[in-house]
């Protein structure tokens, strides 16, 4: 192969893997940007969730029919 085909192919090769690189990144923010979201979400619904249980209820069950 010849010095300019060769130099073309690596370019080629490169912008290739700069293409890849930047969607691997897009990715990774997507699913960053979902799991903040899912946090958030979380976050929203245990503020708005009434008041916890008192001291005792919901640590034993009766099985006696």
């Amino acid at each position: 192969m010849d010095p300019i085909a060769t130099t073309a192919v690596q370019m080629l090769a490169a912008s290739q893997n700069q293409q890849i690189g930047i969607a691997v990144a897009r990715q990774q923010l997507a699913a960053d940007k979902a799991v903040a979201g899912l946090v958030a979400d979380g976050a929203a619904q245990a503020a708005s969730a009434g008041p916890p249980a008192p001291p005792g209820q919901g640590q034993s069950v009766d099985l006696r029919v």
